[in-house]
């Protein structure tokens, strides 16, 4: 028991140090591409997250962005309005997907 409560000792003790300078954390650009709606989807997506978190999701089909969407919308309450969810999705796929067609 004097061994558990030691190690738990020291790993908490460490949670709690202090660097001695700063830490400097860079910058990064995650450029959106502009037009068609772009600002709806900046006003919308970048509540909650950085854009870099859509560039890091690749390429993707319509059905992949609409499934994002309502996923945002309807799981981590998302308050984007219903006239602009079909606006944010076009924007997507045009911009960071593609659409699929009957002969894939």
């Amino acid at each position: 028991m004097k061994k558990l409560f030691l190690i738990t000792l020291i790993l908490a003790s460490s949670a709690f140090a202090q660097v001695a300078k700063p830490i400097e954390m860079p910058y990064v650009d995650y450029p959106m591409v502009k037009g068609d709606h772009d600002e709806i989807a900046q006003q919308y997506c970048l509540i909650c997250h950085s854009w870099g978190y859509v560039l890091n999701q690749g390429k993707k089909s319509r059905p992949y962005w609409t499934g994002t969407v309502q996923k945002m919308v309807n799981e981590f309450k998302a308050p984007i309005a219903k006239e602009d969810q079909q606006t944010i999705i076009n924007y997507l796929v045009k911009h960071y997907g593609y659409e699929v067609t009957s002969g894939h």
